[in-house]
């Protein structure tokens, strides 16, 4: 994963992916290149419609990270959890469970 602050592909544009304009052409569904297990979003991707938003670029990479799990798992399921409801989560990161608190 890189997060760059300038959209230029560098050495990337000799791996072999698909490219139009300086951009990386991405399947919408998972942000996956034409190449598998390399993922890209925000504004160096590029498929029909794009709109270079953050918030776009935040959706997009949230997409990317369930293709990822997926990539790494197959055929494992991806069990969601929120920051505001799941006691694992709370654990993880310290803080006291709303449970808890009401409880």
């Amino acid at each position: 994963m890189f997060f760059g602050l300038s959209p230029k592909l560098g050495p990337i544009a000799n791996w072999g992916l698909n490219l139009d304009k300086d951009k990386i052409e991405v399947d919408t569904e998972s942000f996956q290149t034409n190449i598998p297990g390399i993922f890209a979003v925000g504004d160096i991707s590029t498929y029909p419609g794009k709109k270079k938003l953050i918030l776009s670029g935040f959706h997009e990479a949230a997409l990317a990270a369930f293709a990822v799990k997926a990539h790494l798992n197959p055929g494992k399921k991806v069990h969601l959890q929120y920051t505001t409801t799941s006691n694992v989560i709370h654990q993880r990161l310290g803080v006291e469970s709303l449970k808890k608190k009401a409880g």
